[in-house]
């Protein structure tokens, strides 16, 4: 997916699914004048109508261009949306309008949608800022933290703890990613924390699996489920840095690693970049579940809890092999090369096969080797360490 997806097991963190209703409290102490009012309520129902009429000219219209993370996401959102609602079924309404600040309303409104005959439900705020162009919807309404390069958003005052140490870790992981795999950011590095796991979808897909819980494609912020009063500080830092991986293998591939090599990436990193992170078991040296011929035609957002596990443990036992055999030099060669080809403004799993093709052909010029051969290679290394741990 761009690896977009880093989508990880929150079981600590993540406990609610997508149906349900958040229960934001609605002031009742300013109300905006009622053009104002009125125009808000007309750039919901252009929302509304662009889904139905799944017209995304319509619905990028409506969209704030002075926060490209926020444009970037609900494009994606929107290309979900469009294939995932029951057709005709997507309703959004405004339930109440208070000023935020100066040219700026904070908007409570209720989005309702049918998937195969099923209602899902949900309430929660969106800021609207006054632009040149008149107002535009400018994502959820953040408190934010922010340092040098970086800035956190997050979505509740309980939330800030998790903020720092975000923060912290995040200018961590830029500098170690970047002395191991020579990256430097394309751009600031944005990182959004959400308290509830609904909001947390509505800036990724509403196809999103119910055991995600992170989130990267390209030309995105990091996104995270957090929740109040969790602080551990190994887990958190841990799934951010997974993220980032995520981040750094898209610039530095030009989005084109194929999925498996960039959740191989972001699960070896998020075990080796920082000293005392939380990590996976190190067993790893059991058989692969799949044959690479399979695993590179699997979409991991159509994988059960279960399954993904296994493939993310096999992603990173590869990978771990490709910087154990060939070095960081080879990889961030590998790297480079993908970077040759134009990037696709699509999704990992649209562009799956594309991507699959650049990423075989990149690891025969770099390795010398198919990728065939290289999987045969690697188990037969794999037989033979779990042999030799056996014996110790």
């Amino acid at each position: 997916m761009l690896k977009k997806t880093v989508i990880l097991c929150l079981a600590l963190i993540c406990v609610a699914g997508l149906s349900g209703w958040l229960a934001f409290p609605t002031p009742v102490d300013a109300t905006p004048a009622e053009p104002v009012q009125q125009k808000i309520k007309e750039l919901i129902r252009n929302k509304e109508t662009a889904v139905n009429q799944k017209d995304k000219k319509r619905f990028l219209s409506v969209l704030n261009p002075s926060y490209p993370f926020y444009v970037q996401e609900q494009k994606r959102w929107f290309e979900d949306a469009v294939r995932w609602v029951d057709p005709g079924s997507y309703r959004l309404r405004v339930i109440s309008m208070i000023p935020e600040k100066e040219h700026q309303i904070r908007a409570w409104v209720e989005q309702r949608y049918t998937r195969q005959g099923r209602v899902f439900a949900i309430r929660f705020p969106l800021l609207f800022q006054e632009t040149e162009k008149g107002w535009k919807d400018s994502d959820f309404p953040f408190l934010h933290t922010t340092r040098g390069n970086v800035v956190i958003r997050y979505t509740d005052e309980g939330l800030r703890e998790q903020a720092s140490i975000a923060l912290e870790s995040a200018h961590k992981a830029i500098q170690e990613l970047g002395r191991k795999m020579d990256w430097t950011p394309r751009h600031s590095i944005e990182v959004k924390i959400y308290h509830r796991p609904e909001l947390f979808r509505q800036s990724v897909k509403p196809s999103l699996p119910a055991w995600a819980g992170g989130w990267h494609e390209s030309g995105e912020s990091v996104k995270l489920i957090g929740a109040k009063g969790f602080s551990d500080q190994q887990f958190i830092s841990s799934v951010l840095v997974h993220e980032m991986t995520h981040m750094m293998v898209s610039d530095t591939t030009g989005d084109n690693a194929a999925y498996w090599l960039q959740e191989g990436a972001a699960e070896y990193f998020q075990t080796h970049l920082l000293p005392g992170l939380r990590t996976q078991e190190e067993k790893k040296y059991e058989k692969p579940r799949w044959r690479m011929s399979r695993l590179e035609k699997l979409n991991l957002e159509h994988l059960h809890e279960e399954e993904a596990s296994h493939y993310y443990t096999q992603c990173y036992q590869l990978f771990r092999y490709l910087m154990n055999t060939y070095g960081e030099k080879k990889v961030r060669r590998l790297f480079s090369v993908l970077q040759l080809s134009p990037e696709e403004d699509k999704e990992t799993v649209d562009k799956i096969s594309l991507v699959n093709q650049r990423t075989r052909e990149a690891v025969k010029k770099v390795f010398g080797k198919s990728l065939a051969e290289i999987e045969r290679d690697w188990i037969r290394d794999m037989k033979k360490k779990k042999s030799t741990l056996a014996a110790g």
